[in-house]
């Protein structure tokens, strides 16, 4: 139902020409989920299971058989006719314990299913923001080049050229040339990114797309956050199914040594002499005493020490993942209060305000240059930070089963 509702609503967004308007972190994420061929494959897996698990609560189809022949008995012969019906029966147990491992399974393709769709909308998620942050990086140095090159102007048109003027006019000009070859390494990032990111979307073109900046994350109790991901991450569900399924399986390997039990019985007609009808009602099944199974059920029994061990293992990681992106998220917060995206206006005043001063002849070259670079390094780390947040605060959603990215954030 989700993807058809999502569905829908990328068959309106393209029924809109690509750059009408500017499409939401969410317009984005259903584009996304509408061509998810790895979630759809999930889902079909979970239906297979589905089906799986109604197959093994089924008894099994009753067997008629149809017996016709000649018999001869004192020197008489006549025909001889016969009709049986049998039935196999589980031995008590079995049917549900069959039942249980296939529900086990379906659970284990659940969380397998949580795990992608997790995995593809946060894969999304950063790639949009990576993508929103190398377009900014790449606009940034076209501003830059754009006052260095009115700078570049202004030296060269001095009436008086000193050796000092001369100088200065080298020093833009090599500053030009670094810019413009910083730019196209960011040009050519910015359309790695998008491809990178269409890759989930399927688009013919580049399109506009807003997504809300990061502020200062909200706190995050750790004892908490542990106790969510123990029970709802979906890796370990999947470990926690599976180790049930190796459980039941244990109890049907003990019971598969008694076989099924089968009734059966017969009614026919003998008319080789003197005519007699017979009728017989009988039971059979196997005796569990050259094969008791033992074999299969140690090697079941060792499966589910293996399960378990992989489970703690997984906690393990799992949890040391955790402790650490908390500890980077504490970082992060602290670096996001420094270098907040609300300096990006400030930065471009100082620039304008350097643009005036030099003009007017207030400062050298050499402090505008010092200055320029300066702020250009404080608008690369006001991004870098952006970037790192996202992949930590995706990080921490994943490993807690939270698909909501913009419920978790605080935005500008």
């Amino acid at each position: 139902m989700l993807l058809l509702r999502n569905a829908f609503a990328f068959s309106f967004v393209l029924a809109l020409p690509l750059y009408s308007q500017s499409f939401s972190l969410d317009q984005i994420l259903s584009i996304a989920e509408s061509k998810a061929d790895l979630i759809l494959s999930g889902q079909a897996k979970v239906e297979e299971a589905e089906n799986l698990k109604q197959k093994a609560g089924k008894y099994k189809n009753p067997n008629i058989s149809l017996d016709y022949g000649r018999r001869r008995a004192s020197n008489e012969s006549g025909p001889e006719y016969a009709l049986g019906l049998s039935q196999d029966f589980y031995y008590p147990g079995k049917r549900d314990l069959r039942i249980k491992i296939a529900e086990a399974s379906e659970k284990s393709l659940l969380a397998e299913l949580e795990q992608s769709k997790l995995e593809y909308r946060f894969s999304v998620i950063k790639l949009v923001y990576s993508y929103l942050i190398a377009s900014e990086k790449a606009s940034h140095i076209k501003d830059r080049i754009k006052r260095v090159s009115q700078i570049e102007s202004y030296i060269e048109k001095k009436v008086f050229v000193s050796p000092e003027t001369k100088v200065e006019l080298y020093l833009v000009q090599n500053r030009l040339l670094t810019l413009q070859k910083h730019l196209i390494v960011l040009e050519k990032n910015r359309s790695v990114e998008w491809e990178k990111l269409n890759f989930f979307l399927g688009l013919e073109k580049e399109i506009s797309i807003r997504s809300p900046w990061l502020q200062k994350g909200k706190p995050l109790p750790k004892s908490d956050l542990l106790s969510v991901m123990i029970s709802k991450n979906p890796v370990l569900k999947q470990s926690q199914s599976r180790i049930q399924q190796a459980k039941e399986e244990v109890e049907l390997a003990r019971l598969d040594k008694y076989s099924d039990i089968k009734l059966q019985g017969s009614i026919g007609e003998d008319k080789s002499g003197v005519a007699n009808r017979f009728f017989d009602l009988g039971v059979s099944f196997a005796l569990p005493s050259l094969d008791t199974n033992e074999d299969v059920v140690k090697s079941m029994q060792a499966r589910t020490l293996s399960e378990n061990y992989l489970l703690n293992h997984q906690i393990r990681i799992l949890t040391t993942r955790l402790n650490s992106s908390l500890i980077e998220y504490d970082s992060i917060n602290k670096s996001l209060d420094k270098f907040s995206i609300s300096l990006v206006s400030s930065i471009e005043q100082k620039l304008s305000y350097a643009d005036n001063e030099f003009i007017k002849g207030r400062i050298s070259l050499i402090n505008y240059l010092e200055l320029e670079t300066q702020l250009h390094e404080t608008h690369e780390a006001i991004y870098d930070y952006q970037m790192q947040f996202v992949d930590n605060i995706t990080e921490i959603l994943f490993l807690t089963n939270n698909p909501d990215f913009e419920g978790a954030i605080n935005v500008k």
